[in-house]
């Protein structure tokens, strides 16, 4: 895969990670450049597509939680990722229904809400997202699993 066709493949994907993060397009737009910067300004080899993308996920998402850093955003990291239009663009349902969601998503644990954002939202496989985290596919499948049934029922009893 040359370089051109590289960055079509990727980009949508890199700069929709980065989004989640940032939360705001200019943002979004730095993190894009320095992941694509670290990716070209020295040669790299990978074994598959599929290592060249777990390297873009990864290095896209310490970017991000690093520009967050040295903005002094450190704390963003915890709060609602993905917004109103990622929660009601993925369901459709009553915006009851949506409301309760995303409230919940809110009061679970960084590790849980971080790993069923990706999941849901991002559309990345458990593997992808083991990768990019750095944590074992075992470990996300126990997190998403826990995540899902805190977030039930941090919906069914939401105080």
């Amino acid at each position: 895969m040359n370089d051109e066709e590289m960055v079509k493949a990727y980009s949508d994907m890199i700069y929709g990670v980065a989004m989640r993060y940032v939360r705001n397009r200019a943002d979004a737009d730095d993190v894009y450049s320095d992941v694509f910067y670290r990716y070209f300004r020295r040669e790299r080899s990978f074994d598959s597509e599929e290592h060249r993308k777990s390297w873009l996920l990864r290095v896209t998402v310490n970017a991000a939680k690093e520009f967050l850093i040295n903005r002094g955003h450190g704390e963003e990291l915890n709060e609602d990722m993905f917004g109103d239009e990622a929660v009601s663009a993925s369901w459709d349902t009553s915006i009851e229904d949506v409301l309760a969601v995303r409230d919940a998503l809110k009061k679970l644990d960084g590790e849980y809400r971080e790993v069923i954002e990706l999941y849901y939202f991002s559309d990345l496989s458990v593997a992808e997202i083991g990768q990019m985290l750095q944590r074992s596919v075992n470990t996300v499948k126990s997190q998403l699993l826990r995540g899902r049934g805190k977030l039930k029922e941090l919906i069914v009893s939401p105080d």
